[in-house]
């Protein structure tokens, strides 16, 4: 049933920032549910801030419309550090995980 998986998938979550990375890195697991743009964004932004700092650059012009959202998204995580990053990671990825079914 869908609780037993829902218990399957609460007993093993994700703890570490390179679990959370491996398990989002597997072609092989596929969400039951579409993901919403704005939760793809949020998982991209944390990962780039915990791999690369604060956003550099420029603001991509606004024909540009999946970098800018991209630039956007990283650009809101100005300030936070590795460490914060890293946790906000893992917490996206266990309710992804959940929200959207993935196994």
């Amino acid at each position: 049933t869908s609780k037993e998986k829902a218990k399957k998938i609460m007993a093993s979550e994700i703890k570490s920032f390179e679990e959370a990375v491996k398990f989002i890195s597997d072609k092989e697991k596929k969400p039951k549910k579409t993901v919403p743009n704005d939760r793809k964004l949020a998982l991209y932004a944390l990962y780039k801030q915990v791999k690369e700092g604060d956003v550099k650059g420029s603001r991509p012009w606004a024909i540009q419309l999946e970098s800018r959202a991209k630039f956007d998204a990283w650009a809101k995580l100005k300030g936070m550090s590795t460490e914060d990053a890293e946790a906000g990671y893992v917490k996206e990825v266990n309710s992804q995980i959940k929200d959207f079914e993935i196994a």
